[in-house]
């Protein structure tokens, strides 16, 4: 993947990409939908919620965290997750904007 230059995009462009790809794994989306759910979750309990790995929690906490969707603090053997009221504002604002509706497939091949 080519590296982004700062000089060729807006800081808002930059943003906006960097939530897109945060949210653009529905591991994701489930990780915000959880914290929101039950607050002051940390990595290890959302690594038994989900059934995955804590390092592969990390990976998909470390995308959330850079793209400002939620916050991160460190402790020993442990990371403290928040969401803050804004950034559950800000989720809300995605869910509808983009209007998003229950379908029973997402394969592409069932579009046509």
């Amino acid at each position: 993947m080519p590296t982004i230059k700062p000089s060729d995009y807006s800081t808002k462009q930059i943003a906006i990409s960097l939530t897109a790809r945060a949210l653009a794994h529905p591991c994701r989306v489930k990780m915000v939908e959880l914290l929101i759910q039950y607050p002051g979750l940390t990595n290890k309990e959302l690594s038994e919620l989900l059934h995955l790995s804590k390092s592969s929690v990390h990976i998909h906490l470390k995308k959330l965290w850079d793209a400002g969707l939620i916050n991160v603090t460190y402790f020993p053997h442990a990371l403290s997750l928040e969401i803050t009221e804004k950034q559950i504002r800000n989720y809300r604002k995605l869910e509808t904007l983009f209007n998003f509706k229950s379908r029973k497939t997402y394969h592409l091949s069932h579009l046509e």
